[in-house]
């Protein structure tokens, strides 16, 4: 009698399911190891073409790396405002990880293909809008998603582009109807049961941007927060791959927003998706004709820059200017650069970002070389007014015409006694037949009270006879005979001397007292003079 009754007993609660079998399922308490997340609702079919029958589906993800037993786990729909909700027990079911897993209400002996699991009637039909669906572990929910509207034969998906998350399911955004092109189920349905789903189109809103798939305000840059620094108009190659423009944003920006363009009504987006651009504070920003441009490409350049006559840059954002630079004229392979500073320049050559192209776009510009004003100089790097020597306060005071040692083109030299502190830099010694030399140079040349300076054609000390105190070279040939030296600044004269002769291997001497005679002493190589020394007294 005993193993009829366990017989008897056994079909009794496979048949009421609702007694004995319940309860068992609650003592195990299976789905206790569920956390919220850990299975997320991604699709729902509640509106089948037609009567809906037995066609309505749902469909949940594993968001886990592990294999998830789904017995004791409940289904309950409802209203949205929770009322009139009915539920299921699940009585089995698995789901591997990271899979999908389709429950629907068909009978469990005519379940279509892509169904694991029937619900059967305990669901009655699924609402087509104003509905709610919760998965529930005893009282702890481990998702609920709302809908209010269905459309006949096509599913309700979860964008297909994003991970399935249970916080992002919340959003109505990121729900879209099965969209054109996808295969039917069945005829007149439309879904992606058990598999990744469609992607949802994106209604772009005006002054919004995505960002992790939710929509929020694109981040314009304000009136002088965005600095046009840097530009290649004529690279070395073709202009229409290789021209870019460098931008510098002071605030968190995006660049949806942003507009770069010739002119103020020639403004062009420089990009165009419904994802947002984020641009950190302090960022530098290349926008390129190609990805070849340079090194680093972060955007699109939409217009093309001009290689000569006067040309502008504009930038804006909302059709408002925010920037703008003018050059006029290119270098080849040269970028135009904006310093910290906001001084304008040429990229420096040791600037080589690719062969034959120089700048530095993506980078921190240099500081532009110091450009020297009329009368001004670098003194120890630091441009100072020149000093120049008044009348008076330079004599020239001997000369070399004809060496014996070595030839004319070696020998020749001139000497310059100077009686104030003054600079080099802008002296002319010229000669009756008008040729010149120009002591020209950035840097400030600096000499001392009572120096006696030497202007020589060579300033080799193995090759002009021997001078080692060389100071400047001498580009003017002096005549042997009939000539005169002019020491002059600015078009005043200084000082000037004249000869009938000169002797051979002997340089001409001018004393303190004015007086001009011969040199005695000997230098270098033998011939006689004192260059760069005070010349002794004539007799």
């Amino acid at each position: 009698m005993t193993g009829v009754w366990n017989w008897a007993r056994g079909c009794v609660c496979a048949w009421l399911l609702m007694g004995c079998g319940r309860e068992a399922i609650a003592e195990t308490n299976v789905c206790g190891e569920l956390s919220p997340g850990d299975l997320v609702i991604t699709e729902v079919h509640a509106n089948p073409d037609g009567s809906d029958g037995d066609r309505e589906y749902i469909e949940v993800f594993n968001a886990t790396g592990a294999f998830l037993d789904l017995e004791g786990l409940t289904l309950a729909t409802s209203r949205a405002d929770g009322a009139s909700s009915k539920s299921h027990r699940f009585l089995g079911g698995s789901v591997d990880a990271e899979a999908y897993f389709v429950i629907g209400n068909a009978p469990t002996g005519a379940m279509p293909s892509y169904v694991d699991y029937s619900y059967g009637g305990a669901l009655g039909s699924l609402r087509n809008s104003d509905a709610a669906l919760v998965l529930r572990c005893g009282d702890m929910i481990i998702d609920e998603v709302r809908y209010e509207r269905t459309a006949d034969g096509r599913a309700l998906e979860f964008d297909g582009r994003l991970a399935p998350d249970h916080q992002l399911n919340d959003d109505a955004n990121h729900w879209c109807m099965t969209p054109e092109g996808v295969d039917p189920i069945s005829d007149g349905n439309f879904g992606t049961p058990g598999a990744m789903n469609s992607p949802c189109e994106v209604v772009r809103v005006e002054g919004l941007c995505l960002e992790d798939g939710s929509a929020r305000a694109i981040r314009a840059p304000l009136p002088g927060g965005v600095r046009i620094t840097e530009w290649m108009a004529n690279p070395e190659g073709p202009d229409t791959e290789l021209e870019w423009v460098e931008a510098s944003f002071d605030a968190e920006i995006d660049l949806n927003s942003f507009q770069l363009g010739p002119a103020p009504d020639a403004l062009k987006a420089v990009i165009d998706q419904e994802e947002c651009f984020p641009v950190d504070a302090g960022t530098r920003v290349v926008f390129g004709a190609s990805p070849a441009a340079a090194p680093r490409v972060d955007a699109e350049l939409k217009f093309s820059l001009g290689n000569s006559g006067p040309r502008a840059i504009v930038a804006g954002a909302g059709g408002v200017d925010l920037d703008r630079v003018d050059y006029d004229g290119t270098v080849e392979g040269v970028a135009w650069q904006i310093d910290p500073n906001q001084d304008v320049c040429l990229a420096l050559p040791e600037d080589e970002y690719f062969e034959e192209n120089f700048g530095t776009p993506g980078d921190t510009n240099p500081e532009c070389p110091v450009v020297l004003g009329p009368g001004m100089c670098f003194d120890e790097g630091a441009p100072r007014g020149i000093v120049s020597p008044t009348a008076g306060e330079a004599t020239i005071t001997e000369w070399m015409a004809n060496p014996l040692a070595v030839g004319n083109r070696e020998g020749e030299w001139v000497e310059v006694r100077f009686d104030a502190a003054v600079d080099l830099n802008g002296l002319v010694l010229s000669d009756l037949t008008a040729s010149t030399t120009i002591v020209e140079s950035d840097d400030c040349l600096e000499v001392r009270a009572g120096a006696h300076v030497v202007f020589a054609r060579n300033a080799d000390p193995t090759q002009n006879g021997g001078i080692d105190a060389v100071r400047t070279e001498l580009s003017l040939s002096l005549n042997n005979t009939n000539e005169t030296i002019t020491l002059s600044i600015d078009s005043r004269a200084l000082d000037a001397v004249s000869y009938a002769r000169s002797n051979p291997g002997v340089a001409t001497q001018v004393d303190g007292a004015g007086n001009v005679c011969d040199a005695v002493h000997a230098y270098g190589d033998g011939d006689l003079g004192t260059p760069g020394s005070a010349n002794p007294w004539c007799f």
